[in-house]
Protein backbone atom coordinates (compact mmCIF):
# COMPACT_ATOMS: atom_id res chain seq x y z
CA UNK A 1 0.00 0.00 0.00
CA UNK A 2 2.61 2.53 0.76
CA UNK A 3 4.10 2.17 -2.68
CA UNK A 4 0.49 3.81 -3.92
CA UNK A 5 0.72 6.19 -1.28
CA UNK A 6 4.59 7.12 -3.07
CA UNK A 7 3.31 6.47 -6.81
CA UNK A 8 0.08 9.29 -5.70
CA UNK A 9 2.44 11.50 -4.36
CA UNK A 10 4.77 11.80 -7.05
CA UNK A 11 1.75 12.04 -9.57
CA UNK A 12 0.55 14.81 -7.79
CA UNK A 13 3.95 16.70 -8.17
CA UNK A 14 4.51 16.32 -10.99
CA UNK A 15 0.80 17.52 -12.30
CA UNK A 16 2.23 21.22 -10.80
CA UNK A 17 5.05 21.41 -12.94
CA UNK A 18 4.77 25.18 -12.11
CA UNK A 19 5.09 24.49 -8.58
CA UNK A 20 7.95 22.29 -9.15
CA UNK A 21 9.82 25.54 -11.47
CA UNK A 22 9.93 28.26 -8.76
CA UNK A 23 11.39 25.93 -6.35
CA UNK A 24 14.43 26.09 -8.45
CA UNK A 25 14.23 29.40 -10.95
CA UNK A 26 13.93 31.36 -7.71
CA UNK A 27 16.84 30.39 -5.14
CA UNK A 28 18.76 30.49 -8.75
CA UNK A 29 18.09 34.41 -9.18
CA UNK A 30 18.31 35.11 -5.65
CA UNK A 31 21.78 33.18 -5.45
CA UNK A 32 23.06 35.23 -9.06
CA UNK A 33 21.76 38.82 -7.74
CA UNK A 34 23.09 38.15 -4.22
CA UNK A 35 26.74 36.27 -5.07
CA UNK A 36 27.13 39.86 -7.81
CA UNK A 37 25.56 42.54 -4.79
CA UNK A 38 27.65 41.01 -1.59
CA UNK A 39 30.87 40.53 -3.74
CA UNK A 40 32.51 43.80 -2.52
CA UNK A 41 32.12 42.84 0.82
CA UNK A 42 34.09 39.93 1.23
CA UNK A 43 36.93 41.50 -1.04
CA UNK A 44 39.82 43.66 0.00
CA UNK A 45 39.18 46.15 -2.95
CA UNK A 46 35.98 47.33 -4.56
CA UNK A 47 35.23 47.49 -8.53
CA UNK A 48 34.41 51.21 -8.41
CA UNK A 49 36.15 53.25 -5.83
CA UNK A 50 34.54 56.18 -3.85
CA UNK A 51 35.52 59.87 -5.26
CA UNK A 52 37.30 62.05 -3.34
CA UNK A 53 37.69 65.82 -3.70
CA UNK A 54 39.82 67.67 -1.69
CA UNK A 55 39.13 71.51 -1.56
CA UNK A 56 41.60 73.59 -0.29
CA UNK A 57 43.48 77.17 -1.16
CA UNK A 58 46.61 75.92 -2.48
CA UNK A 59 47.95 72.75 -4.07
CA UNK A 60 51.40 72.10 -2.30
CA UNK A 61 53.85 69.38 -1.76
CA UNK A 62 51.71 68.05 1.78
CA UNK A 63 48.41 68.16 -0.37
CA UNK A 64 49.48 66.06 -3.01
CA UNK A 65 51.39 63.72 -0.24
CA UNK A 66 47.75 63.11 1.30
CA UNK A 67 45.95 62.83 -2.39
CA UNK A 68 48.79 59.88 -3.11
CA UNK A 69 47.64 58.36 0.30
CA UNK A 70 44.33 58.59 -0.31
CA UNK A 71 44.81 57.21 -3.60
CA UNK A 72 46.73 54.02 -2.51
CA UNK A 73 43.73 52.65 -0.98
CA UNK A 74 41.88 50.20 -2.36
CA UNK A 75 38.36 52.08 -1.50
CA UNK A 76 39.12 55.78 -1.93
CA UNK A 77 40.28 57.62 -5.62
CA UNK A 78 41.56 61.30 -5.05
CA UNK A 79 41.55 62.61 -8.78
CA UNK A 80 41.65 65.98 -8.21
CA UNK A 81 42.82 68.90 -6.08
CA UNK A 82 40.15 71.60 -6.11
CA UNK A 83 40.13 75.31 -5.76
CA UNK A 84 37.30 75.98 -3.06
CA UNK A 85 33.75 75.04 -4.41
CA UNK A 86 30.01 74.49 -3.10
CA UNK A 87 30.01 71.41 -1.45
CA UNK A 88 26.55 70.56 -2.29
CA UNK A 89 27.07 71.13 -5.98
CA UNK A 90 30.17 68.48 -5.88
CA UNK A 91 28.28 66.13 -4.41
CA UNK A 92 24.66 66.10 -5.94
CA UNK A 93 25.97 67.46 -9.53
CA UNK A 94 29.51 65.82 -9.89
CA UNK A 95 28.83 62.95 -7.81
CA UNK A 96 31.66 63.05 -5.29
CA UNK A 97 30.83 60.79 -2.75
CA UNK A 98 33.16 62.59 -0.10
CA UNK A 99 34.76 65.82 0.11
CA UNK A 100 37.37 66.64 2.57
CA UNK A 101 37.93 70.77 3.62
CA UNK A 102 41.98 70.90 4.39
CA UNK A 103 44.16 73.96 5.50
CA UNK A 104 47.06 74.16 2.51
CA UNK A 105 48.85 74.07 5.82
CA UNK A 106 47.13 71.86 8.19
CA UNK A 107 50.43 69.88 8.82
CA UNK A 108 51.98 73.07 10.58
CA UNK A 109 48.83 73.92 12.34
CA UNK A 110 48.79 70.42 13.83
CA UNK A 111 52.69 70.85 14.79
CA UNK A 112 51.76 74.46 16.60
CA UNK A 113 48.70 72.82 18.37
CA UNK A 114 46.22 74.89 16.54
CA UNK A 115 43.05 74.84 19.03
CA UNK A 116 40.86 76.46 15.99
CA UNK A 117 42.05 74.67 13.29
CA UNK A 118 39.78 71.86 11.85
CA UNK A 119 39.27 69.38 9.11
CA UNK A 120 36.05 68.57 7.80
CA UNK A 121 34.32 66.19 5.59
CA UNK A 122 31.42 66.22 3.83
CA UNK A 123 29.54 63.59 2.77
CA UNK A 124 25.77 62.24 1.76
CA UNK A 125 23.35 61.01 4.37
CA UNK A 126 23.15 57.38 3.03
CA UNK A 127 27.16 57.37 3.23
CA UNK A 128 28.24 53.73 5.51
CA UNK A 129 29.85 54.80 8.61
CA UNK A 130 32.61 52.60 7.92
CA UNK A 131 33.45 54.49 4.75
CA UNK A 132 33.60 57.78 7.28
CA UNK A 133 35.31 56.50 9.55
CA UNK A 134 37.74 54.83 7.42
CA UNK A 135 38.74 58.30 5.46
CA UNK A 136 39.20 59.52 9.16
CA UNK A 137 41.84 57.07 9.53
CA UNK A 138 43.60 57.58 6.37
CA UNK A 139 43.80 61.57 6.90
CA UNK A 140 45.44 60.93 10.39
CA UNK A 141 47.40 58.04 9.82
CA UNK A 142 48.68 60.01 6.40
CA UNK A 143 49.36 63.33 8.72
CA UNK A 144 51.33 61.21 11.18
CA UNK A 145 53.88 59.71 9.06
CA UNK A 146 54.55 62.70 7.23
CA UNK A 147 55.56 64.57 10.49
CA UNK A 148 57.09 61.79 11.69
CA UNK A 149 59.53 61.44 8.65
CA UNK A 150 60.35 65.25 8.76
CA UNK A 151 61.24 64.86 12.43
CA UNK A 152 63.40 61.49 11.54
CA UNK A 153 64.90 63.48 8.61
CA UNK A 154 65.88 66.11 11.13
CA UNK A 155 67.44 63.69 13.33
CA UNK A 156 69.26 62.07 10.67
CA UNK A 157 67.65 58.87 11.28
CA UNK A 158 66.56 56.59 7.68
CA UNK A 159 62.55 56.86 7.29
CA UNK A 160 63.13 53.82 4.59
CA UNK A 161 61.68 51.55 7.36
CA UNK A 162 58.73 53.85 7.97
CA UNK A 163 57.78 54.31 4.73
CA UNK A 164 57.88 50.54 4.07
CA UNK A 165 55.96 49.93 7.24
CA UNK A 166 53.28 48.26 5.60
CA UNK A 167 54.99 45.73 3.68
CA UNK A 168 56.73 44.07 6.59
CA UNK A 169 53.52 43.77 8.54
CA UNK A 170 51.69 40.12 7.40
CA UNK A 171 48.09 38.58 7.81
CA UNK A 172 48.16 35.05 8.96
CA UNK A 173 44.82 32.91 8.60
CA UNK A 174 44.32 30.13 11.09
CA UNK A 175 41.98 27.26 9.70
CA UNK A 176 39.97 24.83 11.37
CA UNK A 177 41.33 22.36 8.95
CA UNK A 178 44.70 22.79 7.76
CA UNK A 179 43.44 20.61 4.93
CA UNK A 180 41.43 23.06 3.68
CA UNK A 181 42.62 26.45 2.55
CA UNK A 182 39.87 28.28 1.25
CA UNK A 183 39.25 32.44 0.90
CA UNK A 184 35.49 33.31 1.67
CA UNK A 185 33.50 34.52 -1.22
CA UNK A 186 30.20 35.85 -1.62
CA UNK A 187 29.48 33.03 -3.47
CA UNK A 188 29.75 30.80 -0.91
CA UNK A 189 27.09 32.94 1.50
CA UNK A 190 24.98 32.94 -1.13
CA UNK A 191 24.58 29.44 -2.38
CA UNK A 192 23.93 27.94 1.48
CA UNK A 193 21.37 30.42 2.33
CA UNK A 194 19.45 30.48 -0.40
CA UNK A 195 19.44 27.03 -0.83
CA UNK A 196 18.30 26.29 2.95
CA UNK A 197 15.66 29.21 1.69
CA UNK A 198 13.79 27.20 -1.22
CA UNK A 199 14.16 23.94 0.71
CA UNK A 200 12.29 25.58 3.23
CA UNK A 201 10.33 27.20 0.66
CA UNK A 202 8.70 23.83 -0.17
CA UNK A 203 6.21 24.40 2.17
CA UNK A 204 4.22 26.01 -0.33
CA UNK A 205 3.87 22.66 -3.11
CA UNK A 206 2.81 20.66 0.08
CA UNK A 207 0.45 22.63 1.84
CA UNK A 208 -1.25 23.32 -1.04
CA UNK A 209 -1.29 19.26 -2.33
CA UNK A 210 -2.21 18.08 1.50
CA UNK A 211 -4.91 20.86 2.03
CA UNK A 212 -6.71 19.73 -1.06
CA UNK A 213 -6.65 16.06 -0.48
CA UNK A 214 -8.16 16.95 3.02
CA UNK A 215 -10.62 19.02 1.43
CA UNK A 216 -11.70 16.93 -1.32
CA UNK A 217 -11.58 14.07 0.99
CA UNK A 218 -8.97 11.93 -0.67
CA UNK A 219 -7.40 11.40 3.21
CA UNK A 220 -10.71 9.56 4.60
CA UNK A 221 -11.34 7.89 1.55
CA UNK A 222 -7.41 6.03 1.90
CA UNK A 223 -7.76 5.51 6.06
CA UNK A 224 -11.38 3.35 4.94
CA UNK A 225 -8.83 1.04 3.50
CA UNK A 226 -7.55 0.42 6.80
CA UNK A 227 -4.32 2.87 6.16
CA UNK A 228 -3.27 4.78 9.12
CA UNK A 229 -2.39 8.36 9.31
CA UNK A 230 1.17 7.94 10.19
CA UNK A 231 1.97 5.88 6.48
CA UNK A 232 -0.38 8.63 5.11
CA UNK A 233 2.48 11.64 6.43
CA UNK A 234 5.88 9.81 5.82
CA UNK A 235 4.50 9.47 2.23
CA UNK A 236 4.47 13.08 1.86
CA UNK A 237 8.02 13.25 3.13
CA UNK A 238 9.98 10.84 0.95
CA UNK A 239 9.22 12.56 -2.58
CA UNK A 240 9.70 16.30 -1.19
CA UNK A 241 13.13 14.87 0.29
CA UNK A 242 14.30 14.11 -3.16
CA UNK A 243 13.21 17.34 -4.80
CA UNK A 244 15.07 18.69 -2.09
CA UNK A 245 18.28 17.04 -3.15
CA UNK A 246 18.13 18.08 -6.21
CA UNK A 247 17.82 21.10 -5.38
CA UNK A 248 20.88 21.30 -3.22
CA UNK A 249 22.79 19.59 -6.14
CA UNK A 250 21.27 22.11 -8.86
CA UNK A 251 22.45 25.24 -7.04
CA UNK A 252 25.78 24.21 -6.00
CA UNK A 253 26.27 23.59 -9.79
CA UNK A 254 25.04 27.03 -10.56
CA UNK A 255 27.67 28.80 -7.55
CA UNK A 256 30.51 26.73 -9.42
CA UNK A 257 29.40 27.04 -13.03
CA UNK A 258 26.85 29.85 -13.64
CA UNK A 259 27.91 32.95 -11.23
CA UNK A 260 31.51 33.02 -12.72
CA UNK A 261 30.28 33.78 -16.07
CA UNK A 262 28.83 36.56 -14.35
CA UNK A 263 31.19 37.95 -13.29
CA UNK A 264 31.14 36.54 -9.51
CA UNK A 265 33.26 34.50 -7.40
CA UNK A 266 33.19 30.22 -8.37
CA UNK A 267 32.07 28.26 -5.31
CA UNK A 268 34.47 25.96 -3.98
CA UNK A 269 33.68 23.10 -1.84
CA UNK A 270 36.42 21.47 0.11
CA UNK A 271 34.67 19.56 2.55
CA UNK A 272 33.44 16.11 3.18
CA UNK A 273 30.86 15.83 0.27
CA UNK A 274 28.90 13.44 2.53
CA UNK A 275 28.63 15.96 5.48
CA UNK A 276 27.18 18.00 2.61
CA UNK A 277 24.56 15.10 2.37
CA UNK A 278 23.57 14.67 6.07
CA UNK A 279 23.07 18.26 6.55
CA UNK A 280 21.18 18.26 3.22
CA UNK A 281 19.21 15.60 4.62
CA UNK A 282 18.74 16.69 8.31
CA UNK A 283 17.40 20.50 6.67
CA UNK A 284 14.67 18.60 4.21
CA UNK A 285 13.23 16.39 7.40
CA UNK A 286 13.19 19.81 8.80
CA UNK A 287 11.53 21.79 6.04
CA UNK A 288 8.95 19.37 5.17
CA UNK A 289 7.99 18.71 8.32
CA UNK A 290 7.02 22.33 9.19
CA UNK A 291 5.32 22.15 6.18
CA UNK A 292 3.45 19.32 7.39
CA UNK A 293 2.79 21.66 10.48
CA UNK A 294 1.36 24.65 8.61
CA UNK A 295 -0.70 22.63 6.18
CA UNK A 296 -2.59 21.08 9.20
CA UNK A 297 -2.76 24.08 11.01
CA UNK A 298 -4.41 26.05 7.90
CA UNK A 299 -7.87 24.78 6.42
CA UNK A 300 -7.52 26.59 3.16
CA UNK A 301 -4.35 27.26 0.32
CA UNK A 302 -4.70 30.51 0.99
CA UNK A 303 -4.13 30.41 4.63
CA UNK A 304 -1.31 28.28 4.35
CA UNK A 305 0.31 30.41 1.45
CA UNK A 306 -0.18 33.27 3.71
CA UNK A 307 1.40 31.75 6.91
CA UNK A 308 3.89 29.67 5.41
CA UNK A 309 4.98 32.92 3.16
CA UNK A 310 5.14 35.49 6.62
CA UNK A 311 6.86 32.32 9.00
CA UNK A 312 9.21 31.73 5.80
CA UNK A 313 10.12 34.92 5.33
CA UNK A 314 10.60 36.15 9.32
CA UNK A 315 12.36 32.81 10.07
CA UNK A 316 14.85 33.86 6.51
CA UNK A 317 15.33 37.27 8.06
CA UNK A 318 16.27 36.17 11.24
CA UNK A 319 18.14 33.23 9.79
CA UNK A 320 20.79 35.47 8.16
CA UNK A 321 19.47 34.37 4.87
CA UNK A 322 18.42 37.60 3.19
CA UNK A 323 20.82 39.28 5.34
CA UNK A 324 24.67 38.22 6.31
CA UNK A 325 24.91 37.32 10.22
CA UNK A 326 28.29 39.11 10.27
CA UNK A 327 26.26 42.72 9.37
CA UNK A 328 23.59 42.23 11.79
CA UNK A 329 24.16 44.19 15.14
CA UNK A 330 24.61 41.94 18.42
CA UNK A 331 20.80 41.97 19.54
CA UNK A 332 20.22 40.31 16.33
CA UNK A 333 22.77 38.09 15.82
CA UNK A 334 21.34 36.50 19.45
CA UNK A 335 17.64 36.40 17.58
CA UNK A 336 19.07 33.88 14.98
CA UNK A 337 19.96 31.13 17.46
CA UNK A 338 15.81 30.84 17.68
CA UNK A 339 15.70 30.44 13.76
CA UNK A 340 15.73 26.86 12.13
CA UNK A 341 16.66 28.50 8.79
CA UNK A 342 19.98 29.72 10.88
CA UNK A 343 21.06 26.38 12.19
CA UNK A 344 20.54 25.30 8.30
CA UNK A 345 22.29 27.97 7.44
CA UNK A 346 25.13 27.67 9.46
CA UNK A 347 25.65 23.74 9.13
CA UNK A 348 26.01 24.07 5.26
CA UNK A 349 28.63 27.24 6.08
CA UNK A 350 30.48 24.85 8.65
CA UNK A 351 31.29 22.32 5.53
CA UNK A 352 31.33 24.58 2.32
CA UNK A 353 33.54 27.28 4.55
CA UNK A 354 35.33 26.16 7.44
CA UNK A 355 35.62 22.28 6.69
CA UNK A 356 34.01 21.51 9.86
CA UNK A 357 33.15 17.92 10.87
CA UNK A 358 30.12 16.27 12.56
CA UNK A 359 30.93 17.13 15.78
CA UNK A 360 31.25 21.56 14.58
CA UNK A 361 27.14 20.63 13.20
CA UNK A 362 26.11 18.13 15.76
CA UNK A 363 24.20 21.10 18.17
CA UNK A 364 22.77 22.51 14.95
CA UNK A 365 21.54 18.77 13.61
CA UNK A 366 20.20 18.05 17.12
CA UNK A 367 18.37 20.89 17.10
CA UNK A 368 16.97 20.52 13.87
CA UNK A 369 15.92 17.05 14.63
CA UNK A 370 14.51 17.94 17.55
CA UNK A 371 12.54 20.78 15.60
CA UNK A 372 11.31 18.41 13.05
CA UNK A 373 10.15 15.54 15.83
CA UNK A 374 8.05 18.49 17.57
CA UNK A 375 6.59 19.40 13.97
CA UNK A 376 5.70 15.97 13.10
CA UNK A 377 4.11 15.49 16.45
CA UNK A 378 1.76 18.42 16.22
CA UNK A 379 0.58 17.57 12.40
CA UNK A 380 -0.15 14.32 13.35
CA UNK A 381 -2.12 15.37 16.59
CA UNK A 382 -3.86 17.90 14.23
CA UNK A 383 -4.34 15.26 11.76
CA UNK A 384 -6.10 12.70 13.70
CA UNK A 385 -8.18 15.24 15.88
CA UNK A 386 -9.43 17.00 12.28
CA UNK A 387 -9.95 12.66 10.91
Amino acid sequence: MFKYLLKKEFTLIFRDIHALLVLFIMPTLFILIMSLALKNSYSNTIDVKLKVAIITKENNEKIQTLISDINNSSFFETKYQLIKEDTKELLYDKNYDFIISIDSLYLDKIKNNDKEFKIEIFTKPDSQQQKIELLKSLIVNSSKTTILKEFLSMQNIDSKTLTNLNEVIDTNIIYKNENIVLKPTSVQQSVPAWLVFSMFFILIPISNTFINEKNFGTINRIRSINVSLLPILISKIFPYYLINQIQVIFMILVGIYIVPLLGGDKLEILGNYSMIFLVSSIVSISSISFALLIANISKTTEEATTYGGVSNIILAALGGIMVPKFVMPQFMQEATNFSPMSWALESFLEVFVRGGDFSDISSYVYRMLFFAIICLVIAYILLKKRS
